[in-house]
């Protein structure tokens, strides 16, 4: 297994060097927001579902003025997704990968998060477990130097974020059979150092 690589935030590019594949709003564009935001979204026919969601993704992601990318794990589905993602694919920050036939939720995120380009990466169940209108408020925690935010079910069933900071997260990756957290699968954020340590652990 390579090195665990140092977890310091890496030095931000220059506001000229917007990245041609994310979708930058253009308020991003002249403020110079220098860190951009991948978000995984694996389906297998969900192409109504889809048709409601990507809409409110694009404007929330947007909204949070990162440069971003919406990246949906189509896993073999048969009822129009296809069609729709050829749509969406025309604009700016959009992309639709495929798998082979069926694949488990895990090796969907597993592909996703490989493509993934962004300085966090938002994995999100389309079966939607928690609101995507917790994104804003993960990435605020992330501005705050958390590596990892997701969100759980209190016994209320409301939810609520949890997130590692530095030494939570040095303590995990310094376990060679480190996991995430379950809930990680509905709705998470993974900072760009954590999806480079996952990467490099295999």
């Amino acid at each position: 297994m390579s090195p665990r690589p140092d977890l310091q935030r890496p030095t931000p590019a220059a506001p000229h060097d917007q990245p041609s594949w994310a979708h930058a709003s253009g308020w991003a564009q002249l403020s110079g927001a220098r860190q951009t935001v991948s978000c995984v979204l694996p389906c297998r026919d969900k192409a109504h579902t889809l048709a409601k969601l990507l809409p409110i993704l694009s404007d929330t992601l947007t909204e949070c003025g990162y440069p971003w990318e919406v990246i949906v794990v189509d896993c073999g589905s048969r009822d129009g997704t296809d069609s729709l993602m050829s749509s969406w694919g025309e604009l700016p920050g959009f992309r639709r990968l495929t798998l082979d036939g069926p694949a488990r939720l895990e090796a969907a995120f597993e592909a996703g998060i490989l493509a993934a380009r962004g300085d966090a990466v938002i994995l999100l169940d389309p079966a939607l477990p928690h609101t995507p209108e917790l994104i804003p408020a993960m990435l605020l925690q992330w501005e705050s130097d958390a590596r990892l935010v997701y969100a759980t079910r209190e016994a209320s069933g409301a939810s609520a974020l949890r997130h590692w900071d530095e030494a939570q997260t040095a303590a995990a990756t310094a376990q060679p059979d480190m996991q995430l957290p379950p809930e990680c699968m509905g709705l998470s954020l993974l900072d760009r150092r954590l999806v480079d340590w996952l990467v490099q652990a295999g």
